[in-house]
């Protein structure tokens, strides 16, 4: 064992003769405890609600969707598809058409977001999970139905059982509005019966309705086989990255081929920027709470000064001495952050298993604030912490070497 860990450790470890002293140093050991506890909570918080939201997207996003980089609608050859469904891994490629339009339904309109679906949606059971009333299907012996959104449904005030008055779809008529022909042909209008309830998560509950793919195209006057996009369903454990870029490969650059995390891209990126933003605004907290640890090495440095011309006697060197100091305050702020990392795990487990800390939102789809402990930010704080301990001790580490090397060996 070298002197400087020999020595540090008896400073640490035996009380100090100043009763203040040992107060800072305590105080300092508690402030850095409860920083990192809280850091570590407050990272894992926003983990659980990244992993929520991809949990929350995988009910009803697909794995893989195609989007023109140019149009908003296109078309695909029958041999472009036969491609893609004979790559390894893919197992159901469903058309999609989705655009906005106005529904009249007892007096009440609202604008939503129309879906048109065909059988091979229904076919993969995608969103059965989520239907809360009704039946799963949007064609029954050639009459269009709509499975709408719970929000829509409840604002329109909708009922099964009022077949005498369908919900009217109105959408704008592109070429009477080219000509400004406001007439009573500016606007398509087709009709539709509800057929269930899906409850998903409440932007889709508010906007969404699920119709008749080509009843989507007849109220859009779309192309026989015009869509918005497509989506790719995936066999389980299929390394989607490599069928996205087979899926490409077919393709070309006119078109995009994204995966689940890349159609929410911005709203990821904005929970991981403000997960950045907290770590960078709780390091800065955990800095100022460092100032104890400063005060304590100053004082514990005026306190041995005897003892540091001791060592002087017996041939202690100036970067022996600076180590004894920095030593001495990784052993105090580390002391205070193994304790903050087990009480933030063990909290963080306790409020992932029991759900203790309600979230407080009538009607959500969680009842508790989310945890997700990951390794990583355990080790991010660690480096915070050390970091911040060696700034902290720098200067009474050097004011500990000047007052035993530049100043007389006796008082």
């Amino acid at each position: 064992m070298s002197i400087s860990l020999f020595v540090a450790k008896r400073y640490f470890f035996s009380p100090f003769k100043a009763s203040f002293i040992t107060l800072i140093s305590r105080i300092s050991m508690i402030g850095v405890g409860v920083e990192v506890m809280a850091l570590v909570l407050i990272l894992s918080v926003f983990n659980g609600l990244e992993d929520f939201q991809k949990g929350l997207f995988k009910t009803f996003d697909p794995d893989l969707t195609i989007v023109s980089k140019t149009d908003s609608r296109f078309s695909f050859q029958a041999t472009q598809l036969n491609s893609i469904a004979k790559i390894p891994g893919v197992r159901s490629i469903q058309p999609i058409l989705e655009d906005q339009a106005l529904i009249r339904y007892n007096g009440k309109q609202l604008v939503v977001t129309l879906k048109g679906i065909d059988s091979s949606f229904i076919a993969s059971k995608r969103l059965k999970n989520q239907v809360v009333d009704g039946e799963y299907l949007v064609d029954y012996e050639g009459h269009p139905f709509g499975m709408v959104g719970a929000g829509v449904f409840m604002a329109m005030g909708m009922n099964f059982e009022d077949s005498f008055h369908p919900i009217e779809a109105w959408y704008p008529n592109q070429k009477a509005l080219a000509n400004f022909q406001i007439t009573q042909d500016a606007a398509n209008q087709k009709a539709f019966f509800p057929s269930a309830v899906l409850q998903v998560e409440q932007t889709f509950d508010n906007q969404q309705i699920l119709v008749p793919l080509q009843w989507m195209r007849e109220l859009t006057l779309s192309d026989s086989a015009a869509v918005s996009r497509f989506d790719i369903m995936l066999e389980e454990g299929v390394n989607e990255v490599q069928v996205q870029q087979s899926i490409q490969q077919i393709l070309g650059s006119n078109f995009g081929v994204q995966t689940r995390d890349q159609q929410h891209a911005i709203l990821l990126r904005a929970i991981k920027i403000e997960k950045l933003f907290v770590f960078i605004l709780m390091a800065f907290i955990m800095g100022i709470a460092s100032f104890t640890l400063f005060y304590a090495l100053s004082l514990l440095v005026i306190e041995k000064r005897k003892d540091l011309r001791t060592l002087l006697a017996m041939g202690i060197t100036q970067r022996q001495l600076l180590r004894i100091f920095l030593l001495v305050g990784l052993f105090i702020s580390f002391s205070g952050a193994v304790v903050g990392m087990g009480l933030g795990f063990t909290l963080g487990w306790i409020q992932q298993t029991f759900g203790i800390i309600p979230l407080g939102i009538p009607n959500a789809l969680i009842d508790a604030y989310p945890i997700q402990m990951e390794w990583l930010d355990f080790l991010m704080t660690a480096l915070v912490v050390i970091v911040i301990t060696f700034l902290a001790s720098i200067i009474p580490a050097r004011k500990a070497v000047q007052m035993t090397f530049n100043q007389p060996k006796a008082d």
